[in-house]
């Protein structure tokens, strides 16, 4: 090397067929969601909700959850997606422990959040809303984002741009305090 190459910032060494990180990551995600898609089928997270409340009730009163044809459909509560869920408690958890974060990943960012506890609040009841969302529309966000644009449907592509705009749309009102 040159001393005027050694002199050059990294960023501006990269070629012109160089892809920047995001885009690598990005297309690694892309071929690993298609791996799944035809290994196993699309994905989702938001059913594995309803059969762990199916698998309480069959053990509370099994004549109910036998008889409730939703719960019924919804099967049993071991599946690729339960083990997606566990899988996605356990990597956070994980991540928090490798990164010696301390507490929980939880911020106070509104104004009646004062408190921790109406943090975990808000957060819980946002959470349920967003659920009970998906739960009405027959799919969540992971169904339609990652396995629907990766199959290239077009209502998954759609859904992504309102979720990504309204997102947007959503922080731009916040930062300026409305």
């Amino acid at each position: 090397m040159t001393d005027a190459t050694l002199a050059t910032p990294i960023a501006a060494r990269r070629t012109a067929t160089a892809l920047p990180p995001w885009a690598t990551l990005g297309i690694a995600f892309g071929l690993v969601s298609a791996a799944a898609i035809a290994l196993y089928g699309p994905i989702g997270v938001s059913g594995t909700y309803p059969r762990f409340v199916g698998a309480v009730l069959r053990r509370i009163t099994p004549e109910y959850a036998a008889a409730n044809p939703y719960l019924v459909k919804m099967g049993s509560l071991v599946t690729t997606e339960t083990m997606l869920v566990v899988g996605l408690l356990i990597g956070g958890f994980l991540s928090s422990w490798l990164g010696r974060s301390r507490g929980p990943a939880i911020e106070t960012v509104h104004a009646r959040e004062t408190t921790r506890a109406r943090r975990y609040a808000d957060a819980f009841a946002g959470g349920f809303l967003i659920l009970f969302g998906a739960r009405l529309a027959g799919g969540c966000t992971s169904g339609h984002i990652i396995s629907g644009i990766t199959q290239l449907a077009v209502s998954s592509v759609l859904f992504g741009a309102a979720v990504f705009g309204s997102g947007m749309l959503t922080a731009r009102i916040l930062k300026r305090g409305y």
